[in-house]
């Protein structure tokens, strides 16, 4: 699949943003958002929906007929986009409700059950923004068992770094919970995409060309002449292919830069001189790796589509 920048961008933004959300939520539920905590929360929250808006304002220009796009909510009954919309915009008024308890009276019960709705709302979102992709039946490298987890877990991640750096900013160090829950955060999403490359390199492919044409396993078939002289919107969009060296290459990346650095920089960063400048080169570090992990994800898929034009799937 080709690789669209607002679909990337959508996917890398929202997951710090509802990520940030989904750990402010969880620590004020667990009670451990110090009472001094105003300004931490305050910021957390403006700078998770900052990411949010960002990402969702981007996957308007992936749109075709911009105008038509409120129809996107009416059909939540069989869409998982449409759900995605949905569950995006109810996580606002959520959020912010939670904000405004929370400075009103951080040990009010009401305050953690609103947090506890906070990490239900926002990692629901994602969930609904990974079965986008993993219900699609025709591209193996969705369909399975990984996407939805990895998707949530990298949400996780994500805001996991995000949060040690609102906190280094507003009380002078990431502490040692967020320290430990951004690198374990960090290694669990460095496995899981270990075992998804794995998964998906070793998976067979889900329909041959002889198949298609109901000829017997084991015979090859092969096109006599092209469907096409010239590139079509199929071939641009469903029979992208990147290079197996430089798909390689971009793995390693992504696996070095995204993950492995940010979980050293995370230990770094509770006992580091300057935590705000190790917490921020975390941050740095696992967006740039996510999004080459996100651009990945779509180049290296495969639709059955692009077996009529000779392709392997």
């Amino acid at each position: 699949m080709r690789p669209a920048a607002s679909v990337v961008l959508l996917t890398t933004s929202t997951g710090f943003g509802f990520g940030l959300l989904a750990w402010l939520g969880a620590y004020s539920a667990l009670g451990l958002l110090p009472q001094q905590g105003r300004g931490l929360l305050g910021a957390g929250i403006a700078v998770a929906l900052l990411f949010t808006s960002t990402g969702l304002i981007a996957s308007m220009f992936h749109l075709e007929r911009k105008e038509r796009a409120w129809r996107a909510f009416t059909q939540w009954r069989t869409s998982w986009l449409s759900r995605e919309g949905i569950a995006a915009v109810l996580v606002y008024p959520v959020a912010i409700a939670f904000g405004v308890a929370f400075w009103r009276g951080a040990a009010l019960p009401g305050t953690r059950v609103l947090g506890a709705a906070t990490v239900v709302a926002s990692l629901g979102t994602v969930y609904c923004t990974a079965m986008i992709y993993a219900s699609l039946k025709p591209i193996r490298q969705w369909h399975n068992a990984h996407t939805a987890p990895d998707y949530l877990l990298y949400a996780v991640f994500s805001g996991a770094v995000l949060f040690a750096v609102v906190r280094t900013a507003a009380l002078g160090s990431p502490g040692a919970v967020a320290s430990a829950a951004a690198a374990a955060a960090a290694a669990a999403a460095l496995l899981a995409k270990r075992a998804y490359w794995r998964h998906i390199d070793g998976q067979a492919p889900l329909a041959t060309l002889a198949g298609a044409i109901g000829l017997p396993k084991g015979i090859e078939a092969r096109p006599l002449d092209a469907p096409h002289f010239t590139e079509n919107f199929i071939l641009r969009q469903m029979g992208f292919a990147i290079a197996r060296r430089h798909a390689a290459k971009l793995r390693s990346l992504a696996l070095i830069i995204g993950f492995a650095l940010p979980l050293a920089l995370s230990v770094l960063g509770e006992f580091a001189p300057a935590p705000l400048a190790a917490t921020a080169l975390a941050l740095a570090c696992a967006a740039l790796g996510l999004a080459v992990e996100r651009w990945l994800f779509f180049a290296e898929a495969t639709h059955v589509s692009a077996l009529y034009y000779g392709r392997r799937i």
